[in-house]
């Protein structure tokens, strides 16, 4: 088998994750249909409040290890130490299942307290809490044989494996819906229970491919690649792996990566008391309320995400590899110049294009008679996703460039500044608060990560400002131009269908797309791709 190379890696980690996110939001159009517009809202926010509540139990399970394995096997394996790597894989299969023993068993057996804590009281997440907790059995070991698999140099068979695992739980939740609500005519409780499943079913083909491969893996290895520790320099042993040194090196980043989580839990706790408790507002009002912005608008807004966690994957390497090199500090600065204008020129224009279509993206994912005010959540959730990715991306880097503690100041002072603006924005503005509370938390703390950085390594100059105006322009006047494409389109062709809102998304795509393709071109804007292209890790 032949190891994979830096950039065939990288492209499959974009790939694999942007099609994941892609999976994850194509899926509610039918799921949606089938529930039906009665009972969707109440679905939609049953659904989001478990799988917040489910990720937050995935965090405590992996922790940031299968990272820390990937890197500890494939330092091994560099010296021949495959005999290491393999204790290594089966000491901590062995643990994290363990790990995942215990999880399941207090999700299930203490749904009804994790209900309390991190649903508001709501007992309707309790047997999907349960059903979920089936699939972590099985996650923790995954997350493991995932990082072994990445340490053998084998990146695209462990992306591949979280396609298969979400295209597995896709096809099991339609189908599992589709026999509940429209062959049996069931309750939508029951299709929600079903879709919680699915997580141990994707999970567990996932693990079963990969441990196919794994064999593969292990047949690659030639008799004359193995070394034994006596034929290695005693300077180049590696000593055993320091389980608590791995969790001080992984939880910083593993805080950044899940803020997002983390809030959506606060979210759907407060929001539930605010209008239970405050605003004496019905359940029905609540769950349309909450599923909008916290599972409807949240699952689109995804895909944006997934764009920054593939700009992260491919350029925080780098400045990684630079710092650790102690390279001068002009080719810092100009891969740190890169990274910013290459972070704009993507996410920019991806959120002013979601924003100019967002009331057609809402009628196909959703329902045409919740478009006008979805849309306008939307709206508001696009612009907590750029910053969201903006800080998140700061975030990385200053960990890169050993600014752990100030990173982890401004995480806290983000958590913050959510706690404290929470319930007067929510009371001031419904059921846009707790989105507004998020973005502001998102810029201010981006705001100061950006001035540190900008102070380390002088990133900002008059030619990097002129670059961020016109990729700034060019956002613009692509929003404009489509915004007016949208108003005239829908004069011929009519968005109230999920058919035509599709044609309109379709053309006023193809239009942003091309405006901004050639206002890029003409400023030379697109150049930026061709530096990242260039930009060498080692």
């Amino acid at each position: 088998m032949k190891k994979d190379s830096l950039l065939k890696s990288s492209l499959w980690i974009s790939l694999s994750g942007i099609l994941s996110r892609i999976l994850s939001v194509v899926y509610i159009i039918p799921w949606n249909i089938w529930i039906g517009p009665v009972a969707v809202g109440a679905a939609n926010a049953l659904y989001g409040k478990v799988y917040n509540i489910y990720n937050l139990f995935l965090i405590i399970a992996t922790a940031g290890i299968p990272s820390a394995i990937s890197k500890e096997v494939a330092a091994h394996n560099a010296l021949g130490r495959f005999d290491q790597s393999e204790k290594l894989f089966k000491k901590y299969t062995i643990y994290m299942s363990l790990v995942g023993v215990v999880l399941a068993f207090i999700m299930f057996f203490g749904a009804k307290y994790v209900a309390i804590v991190l649903a508001a009281g709501d007992m309707r997440v309790v047997t999907p809490i349960k059903y979920l907790s089936v699939a972590m059995l099985i996650i923790p070991a995954l997350g493991i044989l995932r990082g072994y698999i990445q340490g053998y140099a084998f990146i695209s068979y462990s992306a591949f494996s979280q396609v298969i695992e979400q295209i597995a739980r896709v096809a099991y939740m339609l189908y599992a819906t589709y026999t509940i609500m429209i062959l049996q005519k069931g309750n939508y409780m029951t299709a929600v229970n079903q879709s919680t499943l699915a997580s141990f079913i994707g999970a567990t083909l996932a693990y079963l491919f990969l441990l196919w491969i794994r064999v593969k893996v292990r047949r690659s290895v030639t008799v004359t690649d193995i070394k034994t520790t006596t034929d290695i320099p005693t300077d180049e042993n590696i000593p055993d792996i320091n389980f608590n040194s791995m969790l001080r090196s992984a939880i910083p980043f593993l805080l950044v990566d899940t803020i997002m989580t983390v809030l959506q839990l606060f979210d759907q706790t407060t929001f539930t008391w605010i209008y239970e408790l405050i605003l004496h507002a019905s359940q029905r009002t609540i769950d349309d309320l909450y599923a909008m912005f916290g599972f409807q608008a949240n699952k689109l807004i995804m895909i944006l995400v997934s764009l920054a966690i593939s700009v992260s994957a491919s350029v925080i390497p780098a400045l990684s590899a630079m710092i650790s090199r102690k390279v001068g500090p002009k080719e810092i600065q100009k891969l740190m110049q890169n990274i910013v204008q290459f972070t704009m020129f993507i996410i920019l224009p991806a959120t002013f294009g979601m924003i100019a279509i967002s009331r057609q993206l809402w009628t196909v994912f959703v329902f045409y008679d919740q478009s006008i005010l979805g849309s306008k959540v939307l709206m508001v959730s696009c612009l907590e996703a750029f910053f969201y990715c903006v800080f998140m991306i700061l975030e990385n880097i200053l960990q890169v460039s050993h600014h752990v503690k100030k990173s982890l100041i401004y995480l806290a002072i983000a958590y913050l500044l959510k706690i404290v603006l929470q319930l007067p924005l929510t009371l001031a503005m419904g059921v846009y608060g707790p989105l507004v509370a998020s973005t502001i938390a998102f810029m201010v703390m981006g705001h100061f990560a950006f001035r540190l950085i900008n102070k380390q390594f002088q990133v900002v100059d008059k030619a990097l400002s002129k670059k961020l105006l016109r990729i700034l322009v060019d956002g613009l006047i692509m929003l404009v131009v489509v915004a007016v494409a949208d108003f005239l389109v829908v004069k011929v062709i009519s968005d109230a269908t999920k058919i035509g809102a599709t044609i309109v998304i379709i053309i006023c795509g193809l239009i942003g797309v091309a405006v901004y393709g050639f206002l890029s071109y003409k400023d030379g804007s697109l150049k930026i791709l061709k530096d990242i292209r260039d930009t060498k890790i080692y």
